[in-house]
């Protein structure tokens, strides 16, 4: 029996659809024509530090990086983004392949969309896309192969996806229909006010049933493009010969290179969105990230698409007036924190929790990597954007200058069962060396030894095992493990709503090995605690408060919901320390012109770089 993690929104009926989609031909405009001043034309050149994890496949990649190389080159979805930030509109939605928003019920129940004509898959498939290809891409969906890693809980609510995802015999998705060629309804089992936002995600692309055919775990490889860029040599793959047989195209070599030409098939006439200035990307694979920042400063690359700017190069860029015109820095919707297992002593007590939030310098650790270009301090938990600003200045543990208050966190710890003499200390065993999971990679180190400096004011200290970023989540995502305190965390919203921070999180559905990522077990139940090895038999819940919202449609009374539900986490439950709302520092070469970012994925906008001269 097949089985995945279920979030479900139950969001509520919409006034009307436009609500959902947060714009759309009747709201902001999309980005219009090229610049005077941009040559389109050349060779971009990038560097990944690392390799995406399903070479590109959209039903699999769950990943900012594979979202941003999906969005701006490979495909396009029913509605997109117009690659901007926040404040241009960038988390609106506008039509895309379809030619209009879509028509939504009286009972939120049935979405329409009509699609636009004359749009063309790439090489070699090379035909007009059509409803049945949205069909193809949500099957694959709800076969768990074909979206292993990927996100299926968000396609839930639509009709027959649950059976088809969990039975063996099922492999069609009943909700998903074509009523025609350029027709495409979709029926929810409950109103799904956000679907616009799942259904702009990679996962949501069309998938010509031809080509995807024997490639359940490789179709990346054989990716068929629907927007400006396919990968090289695409024209020579064959998916008439048997799929065991065809040969991926010259352009992909996984953990070495991508290398992306333009589509034939594309037009920028029927895509308002992507403006493809460039004729070829490159991307390498690998190297240490200071070497690929040093190659981006010299100009042999023109960006580093992944790596984390170090302090250092941070230091060095602000510095120098002509450097920091090629230092590029946007919020990206994120938040870095340090979970505490509410299962585990000593954070099974909440006053140590509180103790921890009061205690810590959070100046000290957004210092040591890199300072206040990172991003600003966090107070709660969702990130402002999320919450319609309502948290923009709470902070029940604020302190002075973001340096921790030591008096006020003695307080609460002697409040707790871990200080028999009520000096303010955690005296107990179990506060000291507390099993630490961290980060190895740069510059998490030297921010878990500044957050060490801090706990061991109130006694408690680290017993820190470092591992690299994957085993690192993996460990701290298994209950099993208890691991009590996972201090390099880090989230960024997956749609513009504060429920892809929620359940995920804070739900009892994001506990456990093969889900993601609530490694503070907030919900765990009494058997799964039992089953899991822990000694405490009950810990907090916010099921029902997160259960409330989510039936909410769009609007104030949803937002204000979530902004308690915030609250609620921060004073009640106390799970987190968030430390900070974490911004995207990209260092561009000197070639590089009109660098945009998308608020999407959190990532430079590849579509909207140019190249100085085109290249020349």
């Amino acid at each position: 029996m097949k089985k995945y993690l279920r979030y479900v929104a139950a969001v509520g009926v919409l006034a009307i659809a436009a609500a959902a989609c947060g714009g759309g031909t009747g709201g902001p405009t999309a980005p219009t024509g090229p610049q005077e001043d941009i040559v389109a034309g050349g060779t971009l050149k990038l560097a990944l530090a690392s390799d995406v994890t399903a070479v590109f496949d959209p039903q699999k990649e769950y990943y900012s990086v594979s979202w941003e190389f999906l969005r701006c080159c490979f495909i396009r979805t029913l509605q997109s983004y117009n690659a901007r930030p926040t404040a241009e509109d960038g988390t609106v939605l506008f039509p895309d392949l379809a030619a209009d928003d879509p028509l939504v019920s009286e009972d939120g129940l049935t979405w329409t969309y009509t699609l636009k004509s004359g749009i063309m898959f790439g090489d070699p498939i090379n035909r007009e896309i059509v409803a049945e290809d949205f069909v193809t891409a949500i099957n694959r969906i709800a076969d768990p192969e074909g979206s292993a890693g990927g996100y299926s809980f968000y396609y839930s609510p639509i009709e027959g996806f649950d059976e088809a995802y969990n039975s063996d015999g099922v492999n069609e998705v009943s909700g998903v229909v074509a009523v025609d060629e350029k027709t495409l309804e979709i029926h929810l089992t409950e109103p799904t006010g956000d679907l616009g936002y799942r259904l702009a995600m990679p996962a949501g692309s069309p998938v010509p049933a031809e080509a995807a055919e024997g490639h359940i775990r490789d179709y990346g490889q054989f990716l068929v493009s629907s927007g400006p860029y396919q990968y090289e040599g695409m024209a020579a793959v064959d998916f008439s010969a048997d799929p065991k047989k065809q040969e991926p195209p010259t352009g992909v070599d996984p953990a070495k290179s991508y290398v992306l030409e333009r589509n034939p098939s594309w037009s920028a006439d029927t895509d308002t969105l992507r403006k493809a200035y460039v004729d070829r990307i490159e991307v390498a694979i690998g190297g240490e990230v200071q070497d690929l920042l040093d190659k981006v400063k010299a100009g042999e690359i023109d960006l580093c698409f992944d790596c984390l700017a170090l302090p250092e190069t941070i230091t060095e860029y602000q510095s120098d007036p002509v450097l920091s015109e090629r230092m590029k820095v946007f919020s990206n919707d994120g938040v870095s924190y340090s979970s505490m297992n509410v299962a585990v002593a000593p954070f099974d007590d909440v006053h140590i929790r509180k103790a921890m939030n009061f205690v810590l310098d959070k100046e000290a650790v957004r210092r040591v990597i890199g300072g206040a270009i990172n991003g600003d301090i966090a107070g709660h938990a969702f990130v402002n954007s999320l919450v319609g600003g309502q948290l923009d200045n709470y902070d029940p543990y604020e302190s002075t200058d973001s340096r921790g208050d030591v008096a006020a966190a003695m307080e609460e710890v002697k409040l707790s069962a871990y200080d028999p003499d009520g000096n303010g200390i955690c005296d107990e065993d179990v506060c000291k060396d507390v099993l630490t999971v961290g980060n190895s990679e740069d510059p998490s180190p030297d921010a878990i030894a500044a957050m060490q400096e801090s706990f061991e004011k109130i006694g408690i200290t680290l017993d820190v095992k470092f591992l690299e970023t994957t085993p690192m989540y993996a460990k701290c995502n298994d209950p099993a493990e208890r691991i009590p305190f996972c201090p390099t965390a880090g989230w960024g919203k997956d749609f513009p709503d504060a429920y892809t921070f929620g359940p995920p999180l804070f739900g009892s559905e994001g506990i456990g090995p093969i889900a993601c990522c609530n490694y503070a077990t907030v919900g765990a139940t009494p058997d799964q605690l039992v089953e899991w090895g822990y000694s405490v038999t009950e810990v907090p819940s916010l099921d029902a408060d997160m259960a409330a919202c989510q039936a909410l449609p769009p609007g104030d009374e949803r937002i204000t919901c979530w902004a308690n539900v915030d609250k609620k986490i921060m004073e009640e439950v106390v799970p987190w320390i968030p430390r900070r709302f974490s911004n995207n520092i990209d260092v561009i070469g000197e070639r590089v012109v009109n660098y945009q970012f998308d608020q999407f994925a959190g990532q430079a906008a590849l579509d909207q770089l140019a190249l100085v001269g085109g290249g020349a």
